[in-house]
């Protein structure tokens, strides 16, 4: 018997960051169409979603044929999650999804969808603290073409500027470092973060602006970078990868994580092996002024994407 199709839907508003990263990367990598849903079919429109994909707009009552993967799901779209087909696949990818107010709709999705998680932790976490099983699979990952200058030099952030990631650490350290080890900042805002913990330290001064959803602008960016700062921690998630991470190793970027994603986690990334980690600015600052070679803890990261390169996600799905 021939495989049902997969078709991935997203339905969520954000237009950046991991969720669309995940979804671009699982159409491209395995060939996926994607969806959103709306207020009717749009039969023969193709609208554009990111990083080379199209998505197409279906009605709740005109679903494709085939198994449905939910990539990821905000409040703005509960009230179609709640009218989506017992059995869909929903991926869930950290537990701000599942807890606090209003998540009522997704805990009923969670007992009558089968759930992927893509990290380690959020697995762990909806199973101990929420009684839901799930599978755990890696993140895909879909090797597009980048350049890479001869002797890169840079540190960059690209990842959101937001509370969980930490972007005023970034600053503090960039206080006390010369205009050569500062890290440049790159990424979509939000804006209350900015307003309340950046703007009077210096944000305007490294902020370069967020950049065009494609891989060939994000290849300009990691093009001259020696050094990928992502200080992320997200309450009972860590350990895992995001693409940020991936993105950094594949274009030959030395990661910089934070202490809080790594500590007493499960996790692959080891300091000193195949990443550096800090806590603080003034950690950062110890690091961006001693410069160290990168290229041990580089090929040890190479390692680290394989996974991520080798998973076969439709097989994966097959079996739930």
């Amino acid at each position: 018997m021939a495989p049902q199709p997969i078709n991935l839907f997203y339905m969520a508003r954000p237009p950046y960051g991991g969720w669309v990263s995940f979804t671009a990367h699982l159409s491209l990598k395995y060939e996926l169409p994607l969806f959103k849903v709306g207020s009717r079919t749009e039969d023969g429109r193709m609208r554009d979603f990111g990083y080379g994909v199209k998505y197409q707009n279906r009605a709740i009552n005109d679903l494709p044929p085939g198994k449905i993967v939910i990539t990821a799901i905000d409040k703005s779209y509960y009230e179609q999650l709640a009218k989506m087909p017992d059995g869909c696949i929903l991926v869930i990818h950290d537990p701000t999804e599942v807890t606090g107010k209003g998540k009522e709709v997704v805990h009923a999705a969670l007992k009558r969808m089968r759930v992927v998680t893509i990290r380690e932790s959020v697995r762990d976490f909806l199973a101990k603290q929420m009684g839901v099983k799930s599978k755990f699979i890696v993140h895909p990952f879909y090797e597009y073409k980048f350049d890479k200058v001869t002797a890169p030099s840079k540190a960059v952030s690209i990842s959101r500027v937001d509370f969980d990631k930490h972007t005023d650490i970034i600053l503090k350290a960039n206080k006390q470092l010369p205009t050569a080890r500062a890290v440049d900042i790159y990424g979509a805002i939000n804006r209350q973060y900015v307003f309340f913990k950046l703007k009077d330290i210096g944000f305007t001064k490294y902020y370069r602006g967020g950049f065009e959803k494609s891989f060939e602008a994000l290849s300009k960016i990691l093009a001259p970078a020696k050094y990928v700062v992502d200080l992320s921690v997200i309450k009972n998630d860590g350990g895992g990868s995001q693409y940020t991470f991936l993105e950094a190793i594949y274009q030959g970027c030395a990661l910089v994580l934070n202490r809080g994603w790594v500590e007493g986690q499960k996790t692959p990334y080891i300091a000193g092996k195949n990443c550096f980690v800090i806590q603080n600015e003034e950690e950062l600052v110890d690091l961006l002024r001693r410069d160290p070679p990168v290229g041990g803890i580089l090929k040890q990261a190479d390692k680290l994407l394989d996974p991520h390169i080798d998973v076969n996600w439709p097989r994966e799905l097959a079996r739930l």
